[in-house]
């Protein structure tokens, strides 16, 4: 009795066929279960199907064999590759890219069924002579320890495992790969039946035209089934593959981006399952799972809508592996403020203490340490020598203390996530032995790593499958997303050390190894198995642009497919409230009050109108009943909102606590050095005796900073330190720091005084830099680090500066100057008369008057409560801004 091979386009032809060949005593072999289990409400009287690599792994078992853990792959590897004499890859050997790109190779090799020796026989020397060697090292490292990798499974099953061939059914492939063919004619005794969706001369069927040929090469004899297109699968198939269109068994639709395109598709999902269509029977098919995941889970969140997949993601990009994963990386940083805060503040943990007001009392010190938030947690750091049990038990509790296991009641995404970390992590360890702290947070990292869970969880649901899993389902209806270039078909590329030249060199020799070509087949492939499983309903789409905003161009699949039924007609109802307030919204409709009122404030808000979410206050600010300083004048001239923001508020700069040059650390050292440069000056001293005095002045404030925590510098400390002393001589040494004739007066003195503006009294307290006696009367410097000035907005442009004229109004100063220190110069930002030059517009009449203006506008505002943005109109201001994110500025100017 031969065996025989079953073709035809239509799928549903094909189970027809199977099902009237089928016996009870035949096996079911399925590319996957839910395929099987579609299989078996067909077939009377079928027993338990499997998939071709339960096949695999069961004829391995049986031999001895044992299967390699995800977890254990990368060391495997290295094992394998560690007596191979490489040449051209030496010294990549030790990168973990090396291993992960030659691992990918050893499962395409695998998969192609190549013999190591032909390889061997067939790898030039250099770069391929390499690969071969650390093929044949890896199937003999495999052979020896009896272990196969999961890519590998039918490649070893194919020529080590205990095969019993069997009479047996398998159905709902489409295509076979040479290891998986080879272990088809050991496991498939004669009268076993084997269905293919395969037609002469047809379009699309390249890949699955080489895999009859495979087959008949070992026997199948080939029977060419009849039958007419009943399902809406079968017509566009039967279209697809005969050129020609089926406008009306499926629907084509295009959408701007992928989220348009998702919603879309969960509202057609909901109008299915509003015509009585179950959960199970509808598959929504996406090629880029990567690219499309993400966004159903948030849009059949907003629908209610139950929705599984099984799709798996690493334990490190979920929640909990990210709290742990922070864990580990505190103990690698040392418990430095930024490592502990990640830890404390993150969104699964709950403290005894509110973590994030201790994160801002820490600042600006940011000490390092535990200790530093509170003296009960010092615990959640691992001694450097433990035992596994004691350093795994610290993970536990924090866990248990930390309140995320209570979590796990009400989220069952965390329970399973925390489940498997708890169970791979006593399976590595065994729980057992002494360890090292590095050991221990190694064994974390790792199985972070390596271990996967569902992305989508749920007993039952609307399946969410790739075209893989798709394969020999029947579902009455289906939408295949992305359609698009990139996105299905994804985008086919050789192995980078394997090219296409060399492959076809290979193939030349009999070493047959797929290249992007035969990939490309290999996608179309699929997805005549996604159009195939659909029974009523059938759509297709694609966005316009992808992911990053690129504009995607259609697919192959896009034009070949066809226009499809006019999408006009099929007009969906919005999937959730928030969905159909904003069409209301969008389309001048009414809409219910409170909403209402939320759209009237966006409104206003926009027209520039004052409000409460404009910056319009219901209570006064009198400016006399605060203490100002310059900093804050500036502030608060430059724009309002900032200057409430921070100062009332109290929404702070955000620092960044690893930064090891904090900015205005060096402008702290580089004062200190000037201002010590003239201490005790007398009438004679030269420069080097300032330079003297400042190297001392530097010396002690650095010690200070250090001591306060101020200063964190890095490894490279001694060079930037280096740096501010070499710009404060720089700047010393200049003629222009002390001009022939200026004795300083007064160095770095702290002044109280007061501003009177017309109706507001302005308590202004500053530190004066230096004072000095000129030829010319009194003069205030005020030294800064590089040579940006700060300024207030007046007529709409921010160039107006107030420091100077307050200082030598409270000090009876005639002139004022900014001196910068890295420039080693005076800046052109002058005040006074001496400011003024026949080339330039200043005048010091109307720059004091400008000053009394600014000041009176700035209390007239804060006396109405309007603390509204108020930048320049090139919005310089906003720069630099610590408040942009929430900021209500809408680029119009707000009145008081």
């Amino acid at each position: 009795m031969n065996r025989t091979l079953l073709t035809h386009p239509y799928p549903s032809v094909l189970l027809t066929g199977a099902a009237e060949r089928f016996t009870p005593d035949m096996r079911l072999i399925v590319p996957n279960l839910q395929a099987g289990r579609d299989l078996r409400g067909v077939l009377r009287g079928a027993g338990a199907a499997i998939t071709l690599t339960q096949a695999a792994r069961e004829a391995l078992r049986d031999a001895g064999w044992t299967p390699l853990t995800p977890g254990a792959r990368e060391a495997f590897v290295r094992a394998a590759l560690a007596e191979v004499p490489l040449g051209y890859l030496a010294p990549l050997r030790s990168r973990p890219g090396t291993v992960f790109g030659l691992q990918k190779l050893m499962g395409e090799l695998m998969r192609a069924n190549v013999e190591p020796a032909a390889l061997l026989s067939a790898a030039a020397p250099g770069r391929e002579q390499d690969v071969a060697q650390a093929y044949a090292a890896f199937v003999a490292h495999s052979e020896a320890s009896r272990t196969f990798d999961a890519a590998g499974a039918e490649f070893f099953a194919a020529r080590w495992g205990h095969v019993q061939a069997r009479r047996t059914l398998m159905h709902g492939f489409a295509y076979l790969d040479a290891a998986q063919t080879a272990l088809v004619d050991r496991l498939l005794a004669p009268g076993s039946v084997v269905t293919l969706p395969f037609a002469e001369d047809a379009r699309g069927l390249k890949r699955i035209q080489d895999t009859r040929d495979a087959l008949e090469c070992l026997g199948f004899l080939s029977e060419p089934l009849a039958g007419t297109a009943q399902r809406s699968g079968d017509q566009v198939v039967a279209a697809y593959v005969g050129g020609r269109p089926a406008a009306q068994a499926f629907r084509r639709e295009e959408f701007p981006d992928i989220e348009s395109e998702v919603r879309a598709c969960l509202r057609q999902v909901q109008a299915w399952l509003a015509e009585g269509i179950r959960p199970e029977r509808l598959a929504v098919i996406v090629r880029s799972e990567g690219a499309y995941i993400g966004a159903i889970a948030d849009v059949a969140r907003e629908y209610d809508l139950p929705v599984v997949s099984g799709q798996q993601m690493p334990l490190v990009q979920t929640p909990l592996g990210g709290l742990v994963q922070a864990w580990v990386d505190a103990h690698a940083r040392d418990w430095r403020y930024s490592a502990a805060r990640r830890v404390l503040t993150h969104p699964l943990v709950t403290l005894p203490f509110d973590a994030l007001a201790q994160a801002r009392a820490l600042q600006p010190g940011c000490p390092r340490g535990l200790a530093a938030w509170h003296e009960t947690l010092t615990w959640l750091e691992v001694p450097p020598h433990t035992t596994w049990r004691d350093g795994l038990g610290i993970l536990q509790r924090l866990l248990v203390d930390l309140s995320v296991r209570g979590r796990c009641v009400a989220d069952p995404a965390l329970n399973v996530a925390l489940t498997l970390l708890l169970d791979q992590l006593q399976a590595e360890s065994r729980w057992t032995g002494e360890c090292s702290r590095e050991a221990l947070l190694t064994l974390v990292a790792h199985v972070l790593k390596t271990a996967t869970v569902p992305v989508l969880l749920g007993r039952s649901g609307v399946r969410v499958a790739n075209p893989l899993a798709a394969l020999g389902r029947r579902f009455d209806a289906v939408w295949v997303l992305g359609l698009a270039d990139t996105l299905f078909p994804v985008r086919s590329v050789d192995h980078p050390l394997i090219d296409s030249v060399t492959r076809r060199r290979w193939a030349d020799q009999g070493v047959s190894l797929p290249d992007a070509s035969a990939l490309a087949t290999v996608e179309e492939a699929l997805f005549l198995g996604a159009l195939a499983g659909a029974g009523l309903g059938l759509v297709v789409s694609r966005p316009r642009r992808g992911p990053d905003g690129r504009e995607l161009r259609p697919s192959l699949f896009w034009d070949r497919v066809g226009p499809g039924a006019s999408a006009a007609a099929h007009t969906l109802p919005l999937g959730s409230e928030g969905e159909r307030r904003l069409a209301l919204a969008l389309g001048g409709q009414v809409l219910p009050d409170a909403v209402q009122a939320k759209v009237q404030v966006e409104r206003d808000r926009d027209a520039g109108l004052p409000g409460p979410h404009a910056g319009q206050l219901g209570t006064p600010i009198w400016a006399s009943e605060r203490r100002w300083s310059p900093s804050q004048l500036h502030a608060a001239g430059a724009c309002r909102y900032r200057w409430f923001a921070q100062k009332l508020l109290q929404l702070g700069e955000v620092q960044d606590p690893d930064q090891s040059e904090d900015r205005r650390v060096v402008g702290t050292l580089l004062h200190a050095a000037l201002e010590g440069a003239l201490q005790g000056e007398q009438p004679g001293d030269r420069a080097e005796q300032r330079l003297e005095r400042a190297e001392a002045a530097l010396k002690r404030q650095e010690r200070a900073l250090w001591a306060t925590g101020d200063l964190r510098g890095g490894p490279l400390w001694p060079v930037q330190r280096e740096e501010i002393r070499r710009a404060a001589a720089r700047a010393i040494q200049s003629p222009a720091f002390l001009p022939p004739g200026w004795t300083p007066v007064q160095l770095e003195e702290r002044r109280e005084f007061t501003v009177q503006a017309v109706g507001h009294t302005f308590a202004l307290v500053g530190i004066v830099d230096r004072l000095d006696r000129t030829p010319d009367g009194l003069t205030v410097t005020d030294y800064k680090t590089g040579s940006y000035v700060s300024k207030v907005v007046r007529g709409g442009v921010l160039n107006l500066e107030v420091q100077l004229p307050l200082y030598m109004a409270a000090l009876g100063a005639v002139s004022g100057r900014y001196y910068s220190i890295e420039k080693a110069r005076t800046l052109p930002d002058g005040a006074g008369p001496g400011a003024e030059a026949p080339r330039r517009k200043y005048r010091w009449d109307e720059h004091q008057a400008n000053v009394n203006v600014f000041l009176t506008e700035l209390g007239d505002a804060l006396a109405q409560g309007n603390v509204a943005p108020s930048p320049d109109r090139k919005r310089e201001a906003c720069g630099y801004c610590a408040v942009r994110p929430v900021c209500r500025d809408r680029g119009v100017e707000v009145g008081a």
